[in-house]
Protein backbone atom coordinates (compact mmCIF):
# COMPACT_ATOMS: atom_id res chain seq x y z
CA UNK A 1 0.00 0.00 0.00
CA UNK A 2 1.54 3.30 -0.63
CA UNK A 3 1.58 6.24 0.93
CA UNK A 4 -0.58 9.64 0.83
CA UNK A 5 1.61 12.99 1.11
CA UNK A 6 0.01 16.59 0.48
CA UNK A 7 2.85 18.39 -1.27
CA UNK A 8 0.90 21.61 -2.05
CA UNK A 9 -2.54 23.48 -0.64
CA UNK A 10 -3.48 27.30 -2.00
CA UNK A 11 -6.44 28.98 -1.08
CA UNK A 12 -7.95 32.35 -2.23
CA UNK A 13 -8.99 35.32 0.13
CA UNK A 14 -12.49 34.62 1.82
CA UNK A 15 -14.97 37.18 0.81
CA UNK A 16 -18.67 38.85 1.26
CA UNK A 17 -21.37 35.72 0.16
CA UNK A 18 -23.06 36.77 -3.24
CA UNK A 19 -20.36 38.38 -5.24
CA UNK A 20 -21.38 37.78 -8.75
CA UNK A 21 -17.30 38.76 -10.35
CA UNK A 22 -14.99 37.50 -10.80
CA UNK A 23 -17.33 33.77 -12.22
CA UNK A 24 -16.66 30.86 -10.13
CA UNK A 25 -14.67 28.80 -12.44
CA UNK A 26 -12.07 31.11 -12.77
CA UNK A 27 -11.64 31.45 -9.29
CA UNK A 28 -11.12 27.84 -9.18
CA UNK A 29 -9.04 27.67 -12.30
CA UNK A 30 -7.14 30.10 -10.74
CA UNK A 31 -6.58 28.80 -7.47
CA UNK A 32 -5.81 25.33 -8.68
CA UNK A 33 -2.98 27.04 -11.24
CA UNK A 34 -1.71 28.31 -7.94
CA UNK A 35 -1.52 24.94 -6.13
CA UNK A 36 0.28 22.63 -9.27
CA UNK A 37 2.58 25.89 -9.44
CA UNK A 38 3.78 24.99 -5.28
CA UNK A 39 3.56 21.27 -6.35
CA UNK A 40 5.85 21.97 -9.13
CA UNK A 41 3.47 20.33 -11.63
CA UNK A 42 0.99 20.78 -14.12
CA UNK A 43 -2.63 19.30 -15.59
CA UNK A 44 -0.41 16.35 -17.10
CA UNK A 45 0.78 14.61 -14.26
CA UNK A 46 -2.69 14.73 -12.47
CA UNK A 47 -4.51 10.79 -13.12
CA UNK A 48 -7.89 12.40 -10.72
CA UNK A 49 -9.40 15.53 -9.72
CA UNK A 50 -11.68 15.41 -7.22
CA UNK A 51 -14.26 18.49 -7.09
CA UNK A 52 -17.15 19.84 -4.70
CA UNK A 53 -19.87 21.27 -5.91
CA UNK A 54 -21.90 24.49 -5.34
CA UNK A 55 -23.81 25.94 -3.49
CA UNK A 56 -25.16 28.46 -5.75
CA UNK A 57 -23.81 27.50 -9.47
CA UNK A 58 -23.32 30.50 -11.81
CA UNK A 59 -23.67 32.50 -9.13
CA UNK A 60 -27.50 32.07 -8.94
CA UNK A 61 -29.43 31.67 -5.39
CA UNK A 62 -31.82 30.28 -6.32
CA UNK A 63 -31.51 26.60 -8.27
CA UNK A 64 -28.82 24.15 -8.32
CA UNK A 65 -27.50 23.00 -12.52
CA UNK A 66 -25.89 20.11 -13.39
CA UNK A 67 -23.30 22.38 -14.34
CA UNK A 68 -22.44 23.48 -10.47
CA UNK A 69 -22.59 19.56 -10.32
CA UNK A 70 -19.90 19.23 -12.37
CA UNK A 71 -16.93 21.17 -11.22
CA UNK A 72 -14.36 18.30 -12.28
CA UNK A 73 -15.13 18.32 -15.42
CA UNK A 74 -15.57 22.11 -16.38
CA UNK A 75 -11.98 23.20 -14.34
CA UNK A 76 -9.95 20.22 -16.10
CA UNK A 77 -11.63 21.52 -19.46
CA UNK A 78 -10.12 25.00 -18.77
CA UNK A 79 -7.15 24.19 -17.71
CA UNK A 80 -6.55 21.33 -20.25
CA UNK A 81 -7.51 17.62 -19.99
CA UNK A 82 -5.17 14.89 -20.55
CA UNK A 83 -7.06 11.79 -19.64
CA UNK A 84 -7.12 11.90 -15.84
CA UNK A 85 -10.19 10.51 -13.95
CA UNK A 86 -12.81 13.11 -12.74
CA UNK A 87 -15.20 12.99 -9.33
CA UNK A 88 -17.42 15.65 -8.25
CA UNK A 89 -18.76 14.99 -4.62
CA UNK A 90 -21.42 16.62 -2.55
CA UNK A 91 -21.35 16.46 1.51
CA UNK A 92 -22.22 19.91 2.52
CA UNK A 93 -19.53 21.35 4.69
CA UNK A 94 -18.17 18.01 4.76
CA UNK A 95 -17.65 18.16 1.14
CA UNK A 96 -13.93 19.30 0.74
CA UNK A 97 -13.21 16.65 3.65
CA UNK A 98 -14.83 14.08 1.91
CA UNK A 99 -12.80 14.64 -1.65
CA UNK A 100 -9.93 14.51 0.57
CA UNK A 101 -10.89 11.19 1.91
CA UNK A 102 -11.34 9.89 -1.62
CA UNK A 103 -7.88 11.23 -2.75
CA UNK A 104 -6.49 9.53 0.36
CA UNK A 105 -8.11 6.58 -0.62
CA UNK A 106 -6.98 6.16 -4.22
CA UNK A 107 -3.38 7.48 -3.70
CA UNK A 108 -2.50 4.36 -1.29
CA UNK A 109 -4.28 1.87 -2.97
CA UNK A 110 -2.30 2.80 -5.78
CA UNK A 111 -5.83 3.75 -7.93
CA UNK A 112 -3.83 6.95 -8.79
CA UNK A 113 -0.38 8.53 -8.16
CA UNK A 114 -1.60 12.01 -8.52
CA UNK A 115 -4.38 13.29 -7.11
CA UNK A 116 -5.66 17.36 -7.39
CA UNK A 117 -8.94 18.41 -5.22
CA UNK A 118 -10.44 21.59 -5.91
CA UNK A 119 -13.21 23.34 -4.76
CA UNK A 120 -15.39 26.80 -4.50
CA UNK A 121 -18.33 28.08 -3.20
CA UNK A 122 -20.91 31.12 -2.70
CA UNK A 123 -22.64 30.41 0.14
CA UNK A 124 -26.62 31.91 0.23
CA UNK A 125 -27.18 35.01 2.02
CA UNK A 126 -28.71 34.47 5.62
CA UNK A 127 -29.79 31.33 7.30
CA UNK A 128 -29.40 28.30 4.76
CA UNK A 129 -33.25 27.73 4.71
CA UNK A 130 -34.26 24.67 2.15
CA UNK A 131 -36.73 25.88 -0.20
CA UNK A 132 -39.10 23.33 -1.43
CA UNK A 133 -39.18 21.11 -4.12
CA UNK A 134 -41.28 18.03 -5.29
CA UNK A 135 -37.74 16.39 -4.86
CA UNK A 136 -37.52 16.68 -1.79
CA UNK A 137 -40.71 15.95 -0.30
CA UNK A 138 -39.35 13.38 2.79
CA UNK A 139 -36.66 16.09 3.48
CA UNK A 140 -36.69 15.87 7.23
CA UNK A 141 -34.18 18.82 7.42
CA UNK A 142 -37.13 21.66 6.64
CA UNK A 143 -39.33 20.34 9.26
CA UNK A 144 -37.39 22.58 12.13
CA UNK A 145 -37.52 25.92 9.63
CA UNK A 146 -41.45 24.85 8.62
CA UNK A 147 -42.80 24.12 11.60
CA UNK A 148 -41.16 26.09 14.47
CA UNK A 149 -39.33 28.57 12.44
CA UNK A 150 -36.29 27.28 14.34
CA UNK A 151 -32.46 28.06 12.21
CA UNK A 152 -29.09 26.80 12.78
CA UNK A 153 -28.11 29.10 15.47
CA UNK A 154 -31.05 27.92 17.48
CA UNK A 155 -29.75 24.07 17.74
CA UNK A 156 -26.05 25.80 18.14
CA UNK A 157 -27.65 27.61 21.57
CA UNK A 158 -29.04 24.05 22.38
CA UNK A 159 -26.39 22.48 22.18
CA UNK A 160 -24.22 24.90 24.51
CA UNK A 161 -26.77 25.18 26.88
CA UNK A 162 -27.13 21.21 27.54
CA UNK A 163 -23.04 21.25 27.42
CA UNK A 164 -23.34 24.36 29.93
CA UNK A 165 -25.24 22.06 32.05
CA UNK A 166 -23.55 19.03 32.29
CA UNK A 167 -20.57 21.38 32.63
CA UNK A 168 -21.92 22.21 36.04
CA UNK A 169 -21.16 25.62 35.00
CA UNK A 170 -23.52 28.54 34.37
CA UNK A 171 -25.04 29.80 31.23
CA UNK A 172 -22.71 32.73 32.26
CA UNK A 173 -19.67 30.82 32.23
CA UNK A 174 -20.83 29.23 29.26
CA UNK A 175 -20.37 32.53 27.51
CA UNK A 176 -17.36 33.52 28.86
CA UNK A 177 -15.97 30.84 27.10
CA UNK A 178 -16.87 31.25 24.21
CA UNK A 179 -16.19 35.15 24.29
CA UNK A 180 -12.55 33.73 24.88
CA UNK A 181 -12.69 31.46 21.98
CA UNK A 182 -13.99 34.38 19.79
CA UNK A 183 -11.29 36.56 20.58
CA UNK A 184 -8.53 34.40 19.84
CA UNK A 185 -9.38 33.57 16.82
CA UNK A 186 -9.83 36.95 15.61
CA UNK A 187 -6.39 37.44 16.97
CA UNK A 188 -5.01 35.16 14.27
CA UNK A 189 -7.56 35.96 11.70
CA UNK A 190 -6.13 39.79 11.76
CA UNK A 191 -2.64 37.79 10.88
CA UNK A 192 -4.01 35.93 7.88
CA UNK A 193 -4.18 37.54 4.58
CA UNK A 194 -6.61 35.01 3.30
CA UNK A 195 -9.23 35.87 6.25
CA UNK A 196 -12.19 37.80 5.49
CA UNK A 197 -12.32 39.59 8.74
CA UNK A 198 -9.15 41.07 9.93
CA UNK A 199 -10.34 42.50 13.16
CA UNK A 200 -9.19 41.62 16.93
CA UNK A 201 -12.49 41.51 19.01
CA UNK A 202 -12.10 41.37 22.86
CA UNK A 203 -14.30 39.57 24.87
CA UNK A 204 -16.07 41.85 25.76
CA UNK A 205 -16.88 43.39 22.40
CA UNK A 206 -17.85 39.66 21.93
CA UNK A 207 -20.67 39.78 24.84
CA UNK A 208 -21.85 43.54 23.87
CA UNK A 209 -22.80 42.14 20.47
CA UNK A 210 -26.37 41.17 19.91
CA UNK A 211 -27.97 38.12 21.42
CA UNK A 212 -29.08 36.03 18.45
CA UNK A 213 -30.09 32.91 20.28
CA UNK A 214 -29.43 32.44 23.78
CA UNK A 215 -26.55 32.44 24.91
CA UNK A 216 -25.18 33.20 21.16
CA UNK A 217 -24.15 36.64 20.02
CA UNK A 218 -23.93 37.78 17.22
CA UNK A 219 -19.62 37.78 16.99
CA UNK A 220 -19.95 33.92 18.50
CA UNK A 221 -21.76 32.99 14.85
CA UNK A 222 -19.61 32.98 11.34
CA UNK A 223 -20.88 34.93 8.83
CA UNK A 224 -21.69 33.75 5.53
CA UNK A 225 -18.52 33.89 2.23
CA UNK A 226 -17.32 32.98 -0.53
CA UNK A 227 -14.04 31.55 -1.10
CA UNK A 228 -11.97 28.70 -3.50
CA UNK A 229 -9.06 26.28 -2.37
CA UNK A 230 -7.26 23.28 -3.98
CA UNK A 231 -4.97 20.57 -2.40
CA UNK A 232 -2.06 18.04 -4.84
CA UNK A 233 -1.83 15.00 -3.07
CA UNK A 234 1.01 12.18 -4.14
CA UNK A 235 1.96 8.61 -2.90
CA UNK A 236 5.03 9.37 -0.88
CA UNK A 237 7.83 8.01 -3.44
CA UNK A 238 6.80 11.15 -6.07
CA UNK A 239 6.66 13.47 -2.93
CA UNK A 240 10.18 13.20 -2.63
CA UNK A 241 10.94 14.33 -6.11
CA UNK A 242 8.79 17.36 -5.28
CA UNK A 243 9.48 18.89 -1.93
CA UNK A 244 11.48 18.70 1.21
CA UNK A 245 9.07 19.64 3.24
CA UNK A 246 6.30 16.49 2.28
CA UNK A 247 3.53 16.16 5.04
CA UNK A 248 2.41 12.75 5.38
CA UNK A 249 -1.49 11.79 5.33
CA UNK A 250 -1.63 9.35 8.06
CA UNK A 251 -5.79 9.26 7.84
CA UNK A 252 -8.56 10.95 6.58
CA UNK A 253 -11.68 9.42 7.23
CA UNK A 254 -15.75 10.23 7.00
CA UNK A 255 -18.59 9.75 10.20
CA UNK A 256 -22.14 9.64 9.49
CA UNK A 257 -24.96 9.51 11.88
CA UNK A 258 -25.88 5.93 13.40
CA UNK A 259 -29.09 4.31 13.09
CA UNK A 260 -31.98 5.13 15.22
CA UNK A 261 -30.14 8.18 17.21
CA UNK A 262 -31.05 11.69 16.03
CA UNK A 263 -29.21 12.00 12.92
CA UNK A 264 -28.30 14.73 11.13
CA UNK A 265 -27.47 16.55 14.58
CA UNK A 266 -28.22 19.61 13.68
CA UNK A 267 -32.33 18.62 12.65
CA UNK A 268 -33.69 16.33 15.75
CA UNK A 269 -31.03 17.44 18.68
CA UNK A 270 -33.58 19.40 20.34
CA UNK A 271 -36.64 16.87 20.03
CA UNK A 272 -35.42 13.84 20.50
CA UNK A 273 -35.92 12.43 23.64
CA UNK A 274 -34.81 8.97 25.88
CA UNK A 275 -31.73 7.02 24.85
CA UNK A 276 -31.68 8.44 21.59
CA UNK A 277 -30.41 11.64 23.14
CA UNK A 278 -28.40 10.13 25.86
CA UNK A 279 -24.95 10.17 24.52
CA UNK A 280 -24.80 13.10 21.54
CA UNK A 281 -22.22 13.93 18.61
CA UNK A 282 -21.60 9.81 18.16
CA UNK A 283 -20.91 11.30 14.37
CA UNK A 284 -18.54 13.60 15.55
CA UNK A 285 -16.66 11.08 17.42
CA UNK A 286 -17.05 8.15 15.13
CA UNK A 287 -15.01 10.34 12.32
CA UNK A 288 -12.21 11.37 15.09
CA UNK A 289 -12.04 8.16 16.31
CA UNK A 290 -11.42 6.04 13.00
CA UNK A 291 -9.19 8.52 12.16
CA UNK A 292 -6.94 8.29 14.71
CA UNK A 293 -7.19 5.06 14.84
CA UNK A 294 -5.87 4.49 11.09
CA UNK A 295 -3.18 7.02 12.28
CA UNK A 296 -1.99 5.02 15.63
CA UNK A 297 -1.97 8.26 17.37
CA UNK A 298 -3.43 9.24 20.71
CA UNK A 299 -5.01 12.37 21.76
CA UNK A 300 -2.11 13.28 24.17
CA UNK A 301 0.24 13.23 20.67
CA UNK A 302 -1.38 15.67 18.73
CA UNK A 303 0.27 19.10 18.19
CA UNK A 304 -2.20 21.44 16.56
CA UNK A 305 -5.89 21.77 15.37
CA UNK A 306 -7.92 22.82 12.68
CA UNK A 307 -11.86 22.66 13.46
CA UNK A 308 -14.86 23.73 11.94
CA UNK A 309 -16.30 26.47 14.04
CA UNK A 310 -19.49 27.94 12.54
CA UNK A 311 -20.09 29.04 15.83
CA UNK A 312 -17.44 29.37 18.95
CA UNK A 313 -19.19 26.70 20.63
CA UNK A 314 -18.29 24.22 18.35
CA UNK A 315 -14.64 24.71 18.69
CA UNK A 316 -15.34 23.86 22.26
CA UNK A 317 -17.22 20.53 21.49
CA UNK A 318 -14.51 19.76 19.10
CA UNK A 319 -12.10 19.91 21.46
CA UNK A 320 -14.25 17.74 24.08
CA UNK A 321 -15.11 15.17 21.48
CA UNK A 322 -11.31 14.99 20.13
CA UNK A 323 -9.55 14.65 23.50
CA UNK A 324 -11.95 12.77 24.86
CA UNK A 325 -11.51 14.25 28.75
CA UNK A 326 -14.11 15.89 30.75
CA UNK A 327 -15.40 19.25 29.99
CA UNK A 328 -13.48 20.86 32.55
CA UNK A 329 -9.97 20.42 30.72
CA UNK A 330 -11.72 22.12 27.83
CA UNK A 331 -12.73 24.95 30.19
CA UNK A 332 -9.49 25.32 31.72
CA UNK A 333 -6.96 24.75 28.48
CA UNK A 334 -9.21 28.00 26.97
CA UNK A 335 -9.11 29.85 30.17
CA UNK A 336 -5.48 29.49 30.14
CA UNK A 337 -4.97 30.75 26.70
CA UNK A 338 -3.48 27.10 25.83
CA UNK A 339 -5.05 26.76 22.48
CA UNK A 340 -3.35 30.32 21.48
CA UNK A 341 -0.10 29.68 19.18
CA UNK A 342 1.93 29.81 22.14
CA UNK A 343 -0.14 26.80 24.25
CA UNK A 344 -0.09 23.44 24.33
CA UNK A 345 -2.56 22.20 22.09
CA UNK A 346 -2.92 25.34 19.57
CA UNK A 347 -6.46 25.53 17.50
CA UNK A 348 -7.81 27.63 14.46
CA UNK A 349 -4.72 29.50 14.13
CA UNK A 350 -6.02 30.66 10.65
CA UNK A 351 -8.47 32.43 12.82
CA UNK A 352 -11.06 29.56 11.61
CA UNK A 353 -14.28 29.93 10.36
CA UNK A 354 -15.13 32.87 12.59
CA UNK A 355 -12.90 34.76 10.87
CA UNK A 356 -13.27 33.56 7.20
CA UNK A 357 -17.26 33.01 7.45
CA UNK A 358 -18.98 30.08 5.72
CA UNK A 359 -17.78 29.19 1.97
CA UNK A 360 -19.85 25.80 2.53
CA UNK A 361 -17.90 23.21 0.16
CA UNK A 362 -14.71 24.92 0.99
CA UNK A 363 -14.12 24.30 4.47
CA UNK A 364 -11.60 22.02 4.59
CA UNK A 365 -9.37 23.57 2.32
CA UNK A 366 -8.72 26.57 4.76
CA UNK A 367 -7.80 24.28 7.50
CA UNK A 368 -5.51 21.95 5.11
CA UNK A 369 -3.90 25.40 3.66
CA UNK A 370 -3.20 25.86 7.82
CA UNK A 371 -1.77 22.60 8.94
CA UNK A 372 0.56 22.45 5.56
CA UNK A 373 1.89 26.25 6.86
CA UNK A 374 2.03 25.24 10.06
CA UNK A 375 3.53 21.79 9.57
CA UNK A 376 5.96 23.03 7.40
CA UNK A 377 6.76 26.15 9.86
CA UNK A 378 5.87 28.67 7.37
CA UNK A 379 2.86 30.25 9.02
CA UNK A 380 4.81 33.37 9.56
CA UNK A 381 3.44 35.65 12.66
CA UNK A 382 1.16 32.85 13.50
CA UNK A 383 3.21 30.27 13.73
CA UNK A 384 2.96 27.90 16.63
CA UNK A 385 5.50 28.26 18.98
CA UNK A 386 5.61 24.32 19.67
CA UNK A 387 7.33 21.75 17.68
CA UNK A 388 5.06 19.70 15.32
CA UNK A 389 4.79 16.99 14.58
CA UNK A 390 1.22 15.64 13.83
CA UNK A 391 -1.88 17.98 12.94
CA UNK A 392 -5.69 17.28 12.81
CA UNK A 393 -8.29 18.83 10.98
CA UNK A 394 -12.38 18.39 11.21
CA UNK A 395 -14.81 19.10 9.12
CA UNK A 396 -18.84 18.80 9.41
CA UNK A 397 -21.97 19.77 7.06
CA UNK A 398 -25.54 18.80 6.99
CA UNK A 399 -26.59 15.53 6.74
CA UNK A 400 -25.05 13.88 9.24
CA UNK A 401 -21.31 14.57 7.11
CA UNK A 402 -18.28 14.27 9.15
CA UNK A 403 -14.63 14.36 8.47
CA UNK A 404 -11.05 13.49 10.31
CA UNK A 405 -7.53 14.63 8.31
CA UNK A 406 -4.65 13.51 10.10
CA UNK A 407 -1.72 14.67 8.97
CA UNK A 408 1.98 14.46 9.97
CA UNK A 409 5.35 16.65 9.41
CA UNK A 410 7.37 13.77 7.44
Amino acid sequence: MSEATLVSVAIEEWKEAGQSQPPMTDRLAKVTLEALKRAKLSMRDIDVVIATTSAIPFDNKEFITISAMHYANRVTEKLGSYGCQIINVSGACASAAQAFAIANAMIKSGVAKTALIIGVDNSPRGFYYQGPSILDADLAVGYPHKVIGITNPAYWAIWAVRRAYEDGISIDEMKELMALVKHYSSIYGALNPYARYKKVFTPEDVLKSPVVCDPLHLYMICAVSTGAGAAVVTEAEKAKMLTNKPIRVLASKLGCPQYNEPAPRLVYFSTAGGSRASKPFTEWRQAVKSALKEAAVTPDEIDILEVHDTSVFHTINWIDQIMGWEYSETDKLIKKGEIKHNGILPTNLSGGTASFGEAVQCQAFMELHELWLQLRGEAGPRQAKKKLRIGVATAYGAYGNYGTIVLEKA
